[in-house]
Parts: structure tokens; C-alpha cells; sequence
């Protein structure tokens, strides 16, 4: 019973609260602003993951960040000069 209750909570605060945040700042920041806001959030949890266990970082990590930057670089951008 506990681990249904654990998982409905963190379906809650995982989708269903992201969501309305999302939305509300779409409402307040605008798109923009929302897009490279949320464009970040990989890199905050990496850093989390990062800091939590403690693990080497591997070279396959350097190319996924590699990556990750890129694509971020080129949304903000593009989102920036819409």
C-alpha cells in the first residue's frame, strides 16, 4: 500500500505539478523565457546526479553534455530571436 501511495505522489509532483508550473510560467515569463528556463533543467539534474552519487564521469558523459549544450545553445537562441 505504501509504495502505490509513494508513487502517486511522485507522479504528482513529477507531472502533475511540473505541468501546472509550466503553464503558469508560460503565463508569466512568456515563451521565450519558459523555453530557455526549462531547457536547463537537464543540466540542473545532472549536477543533482552528480553531487548525490558521486560517480567518475565517464567520457560517454562528456559527449551526452557535449550534446546537451548544443542543443540547448541552439533552442535558446532560436527562441531568443523569434
Amino acid at each position: 500500500f505504501i509504495t502505490v501511495v509513494l508513487a502517486l505522489g511522485l507522479g504528482f509532483v513529477a507531472y502533475g505539478l511540473s505541468i501546472a508550473l509550466y503553464v503558469r510560467a508560460q503565463r508569466d515569463l512568456g515563451a521565450a523565457k519558459t523555453s530557455a528556463y526549462y531547457a536547463v533543467a537537464p543540466f540542473v539534474g545532472m549536477v543533482l546526479g552528480w553531487i548525490l552519487y558521486s560517480d567518475a564521469l565517464q567520457p560517454s558523459f562528456w559527449i551526452a553534455l557535449t550534446l546537451m549544450l548544443g542543443g540547448t545553445a541552439i533552442l535558446v537562441h532560436h527562441e531568443l530571436n523569434s
